[in-house]
C-alpha cells in the first residue's frame, strides 16, 4: 500500500483545522531511529484504503524533501477518529529499526466451522487481535487459526499457536482465542440422553418385601 505525504509545518489547533477545511489529514512519523516529522495527507486518499490500514501491514509514504521524493516505509500505528463526525482527524506512523522488536496488534483471521458448531453450539471469537513483540522480520499480516477441530465446550489457545521464534506473544499461553459455548438447552438435552433412568427404588422396594416376609416366617 503506498500513501502520498507532504512535510507539514502547520502546528497548533486553528491551522490544523484549516488543513482538514482544505482536504488533508494531519499526521506523524516516528521511531527508534529519527525524530518525530509532521506529515500531512490527502483526505480522499485515505480514504480509499482505510478499511485496509492495520498495524500488521507496512504502508509506503511517497514523500517529497526539499525537492526530493523519499520513500519510507512504516507502520500505521493509531488512527483518531472524530467521535461525532467519525472521521479521521490524525494518523500515527511508525518507522521501525532493523534488530529493534516492535510492539504491534497482529490480526487474527478464524477459519473452518468447527465440530461443536455442527452439533448446535456457539463460536465465540475471544481475540480479533494478537499484541505481539516481534523484530520487523518475522512479521506478518496476519495470524490464522484453524478452529475446526474444536468440539463442544473446546478452545483455541495461545499455547496451540505456531509463531516465528522472533515473535513473543503478550497474552498467557492459557488464554482462550476462539472457544466453542454449549447452549444450555442443550446441555440439559445431552445430560438427559446420557443418564437413563435408575431402577433404584422398585430395588428397594422389592428388599423391603422380601424383609416382611421373612419376618412373618420367623414368625
Amino acid at each position: 500500500m503506498q500513501l502520498t505525504a507532504e512535510i507539514r509545518t502547520e502546528h497548533g489547533k486553528r491551522p490544523v483545522r484549516r488543513l482538514r477545511n482544505q482536504g488533508m489529514i494531519p499526521g506523524v512519523i516516528y521511531g527508534p531511529e529519527m525524530e518525530p516529522v509532521s506529515i500531512k495527507l490527502k483526505k480522499q486518499e485515505v480514504e480509499k484504503f482505510i478499511h485496509a490500514l492495520s498495524e500488521a501491514k507496512p504502508v509506503t509514504l511517497r514523500i517529497n524533501v526539499d525537492g526530493k521524493t523519499q520513500d519510507i516505509e512504516v507502520f500505521v500505528k493509531k488512527v483518531q477518529i472524530d467521535k461525532v463526525t467519525d472521521e479521521i482527524v490524525h494518523i500515527d506512523f511508525y518507522k521501525p529499526a532493523m534488530g529493534h522488536v516492535m510492539r504491534i496488534e497482529i490480526p487474527i483471521r478464524v477459519v473452518g466451522k468447527p465440530i461443536g458448531v455442527e452439533k448446535g453450539g456457539i463460536m465465540e471469537v475471544l481475540h480479533t487481535e494478537l499484541p505481539v513483540e516481534t523484530l520487523p522480520g518475522a512479521l506478518v499480516e496476519h495470524i490464522e487459526i484453524d478452529v475446526s477441530h474444536l468440539n463442544l465446550g473446546e478452545s483455541y489457545h495461545v499455547r496451540d499457536l505456531k509463531l516465528p521464534e522472533e515473535m513473543k506473544v503478550l497474552l498467557p499461553a492459557d488464554e482462550a482465542l476462539v472457544t466453542i459455548i454449549v447452549p444450555k438447552g442443550l446441555q440439559v438435552e445431552e445430560v438427559t440422553a446420557a443418564a437413563p433412568a435408575e431402577t433404584i427404588e422398585p430395588e428397594v422396594i422389592k428388599k423391603g418385601k422380601k424383609a416382611e416376609e421373612t419376618e412373618e416366617e420367623k414368625e
